[in-house]
Parts: structure tokens; sequence; C-alpha cells
């Protein structure tokens, strides 16, 4: 009998403990449950009941009070490790090792997240076996700790059909953003996932509701906005204006009666003909009002803008930009094309230590005096210093021919330049807020933000710097995008075999050796 309870403890023991176990990963007291925790604690009181005097025996010996110790220690620990998995889950913290920090959002989104001042919600549209959804969960949850504005959700579209219709969701696999009565949605990016730039462009159309415009003249010779097909077309940088809900419209001011009253900026790009007198009237008046203008102007031609340029101190010297400095990479080059990679301090290159590349550039100059009252020019880009200023430009480009001569201007050439001016309103009251200040932007080249060129290096970066410093969202202006980089370990065939060492026979011996020590000592005990 007394041996049928001894077992009956252990089998219950076993009962108990796997009763408990259907519990903590089911979350359910159910019958199951119920019968192994009842069963088993009954069957473990009648063996102690039974056999008292043993257990006080077992509880009087001394290795007893060591494995009481011993186990007490462990639940301790046990009890530790549980208290940090439920502080880790309630505050959870993460590490991005990658060198350009792929994973930790960029300072375009921060930006954009701390100046959020209205909740916004992202609500995914997912089906629940839907594989993407990791990834999106984890990349939401990334927002959703850099403000306490932005919360997130995945929704079954099929468990949840008056949402669905509510916020206009016509299939799975969408991301909606709502902020108040706005409301917008992303099928993701080109490949179908979804990335930062996504969902960031999300939050800033509900966010920012109506979003800005810019206009870009038109009818004298310049690429179109919406042409996304040709390589000196628009369409690119157009496209990079809309995923910060800014939209580039076509302007022809020729027959405008003045430039719209919701115009952010102007962009002047590449005209081949004179702007007619009475277009270059609206830009004075409208820069007069605290206006913004970015003239892009290609060599030989200036569009007639020459002396409102020089009212702001800025000034476009005729001639073509040629640096034939050999590059690492690239090779020989016409030169023709010069990199950039000196831009002096300035709102718009603020962390920006890349390179942009023009094509077929001509070069500015800043004067140091006249223009309207309170004008302040900086310069914002500038070549190497083995550039220079070709002046027979039309020729070289006729013959094929190029050499420096010494009338030619010497590098560093500007090629990119920013004046301000301050506005007062009507009898000298404050202008209204956002107008404080004319800006105006003056590249020498156009081509360098055209479809063909605008992924070359750089140049898509600092042309939404520029575009967001000359509308005054200084917030929206960031360093480069983060891009996920292959890293690699270059070895000597010494080192390699130092490593086989250290791996496969140092670490192994050493563990070895001590293991066989302390099994000595102990034994020796």
């Amino acid at each position: 009998m007394r041996d049928a309870l001894r077992i009956g403890g252990y089998a219950g023991t076993v009962l108990f403990l796997f009763g408990l176990l259907s519990f903590a990963f089911s979350g359910r007291f159910d019958l199951w449950t119920g019968v192994h925790v009842v069963a088993g604690g009954l069957l473990v009181a009648a063996a102690l009941a039974a056999n008292v005097a043993g257990v006080r025996r077992t509880v009087a010996a001394r290795g007893t009070r060591e494995r009481a110790t011993a186990f007490a220690g462990t639940a301790v620990f046990g009890a530790l490790l549980v208290v940090v998995n439920l502080l880790a889950a309630r505050f959870p913290k993460s590490w991005d090792a990658t060198e350009s920090k792929i994973y930790t959002l960029g300072e375009r989104t921060l930006a954009v997240v701390g100046h959020l001042d209205r909740p916004v919600e992202l609500i995914a549209f997912f089906e629940p076996a839907d594989r993407s959804k990791g990834a999106l969960e984890d990349l939401l949850a990334r927002y959703a700790r850099a403000s306490r504005n932005v919360t997130y959700r995945f929704v079954d579209p099929e468990r949840e059909p008056q949402l669905v219709d509510q916020l206009r969701v016509t299939r799975a696999g969408v991301l909606a953003a709502r902020c108040g009565t706005e409301i917008a949605q992303s099928p993701g990016g080109a490949s179908g996932g979804f990335g930062e730039g996504e969902v960031t462009s999300l939050i800033l159309k509900v966010s920012r509701a109506g979003g800005k415009r810019i206009y870009a003249i038109t009818g004298h010779g310049e690429p179109e906005p919406g042409d996304l097909e040709t390589p000196a077309g628009l369409g690119g940088l157009a496209a990079a204006l809309h995923d910060d809900n800014i939209e580039l419209s076509p302007l022809l001011l020729a027959t405008a009666p003045a430039i719209p009253a919701d115009a952010a900026a102007v962009l002047l790009a590449g005209p081949r003909k004179p702007l007619l007198p009475h277009e270059l009237d609206q830009l004075r008046a409208y820069l007069a009002r605290g206006g913004r203008l970015v003239a892009m102007i290609d060599p030989g031609n200036d569009g007639g803008i020459g002396p409102l340029l020089a009212d702001y101190r800025l000034q476009l010297r005729d001639d073509v930009i040629v640096d034939q400095e050999e590059i690492a990479f690239l090779g020989a080059r016409l030169g023709l094309d010069p990199i950039i990679e000196d831009f002096p301090p300035h709102p718009i290159t603020r962390g920006f230590k890349q390179r942009i590349l023009l094509s077929q550039a001509r070069s500015l100059s800043i004067a140091t005096e006249g223009g309207v009252a309170g004008v302040v020019a900086q310069p914002l880009a500038r070549t190497r210093e083995t550039a220079w200023g070709e002046g027979r430009w039309k020729e070289m480009l006729a013959t094929g021919r190029v050499g420096k001569d010494p009338d030619d201007a010497p590098g560093p050439l500007l090629v990119a330049a920013t004046a301000t001016v301050p506005i007062a309103g009507d009898g000298g009251t404050p202008a209204p807020e956002g107008t404080r200040e004319a800006r105006l932007i003056l590249f020498g080249d156009a081509d360098w933000v055209a479809n063909g060129n605008l992924a070359a290096f750089f140049n898509r970066e600092l042309a939404m710097n520029a575009l967001h410093w000359v509308m005054g969202s200084e917030d929206l202006i960031v360093g480069p995008a983060k891009t996920l980089r292959a890293s690699r370990l270059d070895m000597t065939t010494a080192d390699q075999r130092n490593l086989f060492r250290f791996g496969v026979l140092f670490l192994p011996e050493a563990l070895l050796i001590g293991g066989l020590a302390a099994w000595l000592l102990r034994k020796s005990l």
C-alpha cells in the first residue's frame, strides 16, 4: 500500500505540473486542465498524508536543506527571468546594429512625427494569413514609439466591412491613415511592400491637409512637370514632391492674370525663350510680397531674368563649367558634367555631405552691393578647384576641343546660390505668418533635376531639400536616405590561420582543461 501511495505521489506531481503547463500555454482552465490539477493535487496530498514521518525525516535531513536551497535559488532566478521578460514586453527596447541604421527611423520621419499636433491612426488591412504583416508591424511599431500621436492596428477586411467602406478601401494589402476627417491610403511601393517613405508620405497627407503646390512656369520651352517618359521631363521630380504631399503644377504665366495665391513657390527650369515683360513684372511683384522662386538656368539663355536676379545680387555668367579631373571608377570624362561636393554652410545642406552631378552647367556670381534693400545672398554649391568657366563654350561644343585659357574663370566656381529679403506689410506692419521673407534659389543648370539625371548620385535629395527650404518647410530638410550596404571583411592568410586556431583549437582545449580541473578539485573534497 505504501509503495502504491508513493507511486501515486510521483504520478500526482506529474499530473499537477502538466496541468499548470496546459493552463500556461492555453490561458484557459478547461476540463482537461482542471482534471490534471485536481487529480494531481489529491494524489500528492494523499501520498504526503500517508507518510508524514518520512516527510519529517526527509525535511530534517541535511541533503534536503541543500536541495531546498538550490531549488529556492533556481526559483528566484526563474522569477527574475519572468520579471525581466514582463518588463521587456511592457517597455520594449531595440538596438540597431546596422552600419547605416536602416532599422531606425530617418531624420525626415522623426521631423514629421515630432511636429504632429493631432493623433494619426494607421490602419493596415491585411488578411490573417498574410506573411508580410510581420515586417510592416515592426515598422509601424517604430512610428508608435517615436510619437504618442501615432497609433496603428491591423484589420481583417472580411471582419470589419463597415470600416473598409468608411475608408474607401477596395482590397486587402492596403495601409490607410486617418487624422480627424482627413483620410488617405497607399497600396505600397513599386514592389508592393511598405517602406518608411510610403508610411511617412501617408502621415504627411493626412496631418497637413491640403498640401502645398509649386507652380512650374511653362511656355518658353521648359520641360513638362507631368513628363515621366523622356529623360528631359520633370515627372520624376513631381513624383518625389507628391510623396511629401506637394503638387507640381504647370503654370502658363503668359496668359495668367497673376501668380496663383496658393503658390507655395514658383519653379522656372530651363527656359529656352525669354519671358515676356509682364511675366517678369508678375515675378517681381510676387517676390515683393514675400514669394518664393527657384530658377534653374542652363547656359546660353537666361530667360530674360538677368535684371530680376540682379535685384537680389545674383548674376549668371556666360560660360560652361569644365572639369576634366579623372575620377576613380568613372575614368576619363569630357569634363562637361562636373561633380559637385563642396557645399558651404546653409540650411539646405545641413547634414548633406554627399555629391551631385550637373550636366553642362554655367557658373554664377554674387555681387557685394546693390539690389533691393535688405537682400542677403549666400553661396550654396561650388565646383572643385580643378574646374574652370569656359568663356568660348560655343566654339568648344562645335569643335569638340577644350582647353583652359587665361581669361577663363578659375575654380572653384559657384553653381548655386540663395537670396533672402525680409518683407514688411503695408504701412510698416509685419507681413502675414509664412511670408516674412522672400526667398530665391538660383542654379546654373536645369538638367540635373530632369528624369535622366535625378537619380544620379544625390541629386534628388538636394533638390528636395532646396524646394523644402524655399517653401519654408525646413523641418523636412534631412540628410540622404539610408541604404543597406554589404560589409566586407578582408583577411590575410595569417588572419585566417589565427582565427582557425582560436576558434577550433584554443577555445575547446581551454574548456576541456578547465572542466578537468574542476572535476579533480571536486573529487578531492
